[in-house]
């Protein structure tokens, strides 16, 4: 379930490209992964690597099989879990420490990657873990 998983492996899904692109993609993949909590566009990306936004899309989706958007979401919900699991904070909180800037959003997201209630998640989970 990837609600449970803890690392990028369940979101990056490696495919062959050339050495160069994989090389940026890489790159923009670890960018992510270091700086999920902040305003990831994918213009900014693609001028990072300066790149056209058509031409990152296409790579980017090949090399990790998501979109640029769904990518992101699913790492920041990946460290939503984690919090989720590790810290007694408000889900409130936790969506605005993921880099969501609205709780709709995060609960628009968490839903259709997790298939359950965010609540019903929370609760469940906080509770076993204390057991």
């Amino acid at each position: 379930d990837f609600c449970l998983s803890r690392g990028l492996g369940d979101v990056y899904k490696r495919q062959p490209l050339t050495t160069s692109a994989a090389n940026k993609i890489n790159e923009v993949v670890q960018y992510i992964a270091d700086h999920y909590q902040e305003n990831l566009s994918l213009g900014k990306m693609s001028a990072m690597l300066n790149m056209s936004e058509s031409a990152f899309s296409r790579h980017f989706a090949k090399s990790t099989g998501n979109k640029f958007v769904e990518f992101v979401n699913r790492v920041r919900i990946g460290r939503a879990c984690i919090q989720l699991a590790e810290t007694n904070d408000q889900i409130s909180a936790i969506c605005f420490d993921v880099g969501f800037n609205n709780i709709t959003n995060f609960n628009r997201f968490w839903g259709w990657l997790c298939g359950i209630y965010l609540s019903f998640f929370n609760c469940i989970f906080r509770n076993n873990s204390r057991l």
